[in-house]
């Protein structure tokens, strides 16, 4: 018997731009203090970076250990997204963006990436309830093959994107930016991301070790002419 595959869009072809091109960088800023817990708001300011210096898309992310406060709960699916319960994007102190529904939004969208795109995204928090229990510290998943050699690899260590605008607009040249770029960060409570073992409660996690991962390329007739492109 014959398979065919049906395919929404035949013309359709995913292609990269290859003129803009360079050595990528990666950097770390650890903030400080360097912790968060349920309800509280993180503040990410963008990095104005060197002048000949462009941020590279989708490379922007927290990276933290996440705490669970006990050994009876873990998180549910897609942490990154569960995280942002509020996103405010603020452009010289002015909102210019503020959803208190973020997650809800983002993680709908996520549903809709192919299999292969959610299995890279682990470290995001997108994985099979065993491996999300490894890295709560769960005890019931210890003895998951899969989980035990994952959480060997990443341990407690989680990853939140920042996308919004900054994922879907090109190479960044923020030096060049009259105007400083603030994401806020509202986190929810517990109870709203994570789950308990049968009679047990959800007490609480918190964010520790935060750090603000980017890549930056080096190029300074790069930065110029993305400086002068029009947005």
């Amino acid at each position: 018997m014959e398979t065919r595959t049906q395919e929404l869009n035949p013309s359709f072809s995913r292609r990269s731009r290859t003129e803009l091109t360079g050595n990528r960088t990666r950097h770390l800023i650890t903030f400080n203090p360097n912790s968060a817990k349920p309800g509280e708001e993180i503040y990410v300011n963008i990095p104005k970076l060197k002048p000949d210096s462009v941020l590279v898309p989708d490379s922007m992310a927290l990276i933290f250990d996440f705490k669970n406060a006990n050994e009876k709960s873990w998180f549910r699916n897609n942490l990154g997204k569960l995280l942002q319960k509020r996103l405010e994007i603020r452009l010289a102190g002015e909102k210019v963006y503020d959803n208190s529904g973020e997650s809800l939004l983002e993680i709908y969208k996520d549903l809709w990436m192919d299999e292969k795109q959610r299995a890279d995204m682990i470290q995001d928090g997108i994985t099979t309830e065993a491996v999300r229990k490894k890295n709560s510290k769960d005890d019931e998943a210890n003895a998951d093959a899969d989980a035990t050699a994952l959480f060997g690899i990443f341990g407690t260590k989680q990853r939140l994107k920042i996308t919004k605008i900054l994922g879907d607009h090109g190479l960044y040249a923020p030096y060049h930016s009259a105007n400083d770029l603030q994401y806020v960060i509202t986190l929810p409570q517990a109870s709203e991301i994570m789950n308990a073992q049968g009679g047990e409660t959800v007490d609480g996690y918190s964010l520790e070790n935060l750090e603000l991962e980017y890549e930056s390329i080096e190029n300074v007739n790069l930065a110029r002419y993305l400086s002068s492109m029009p947005r």
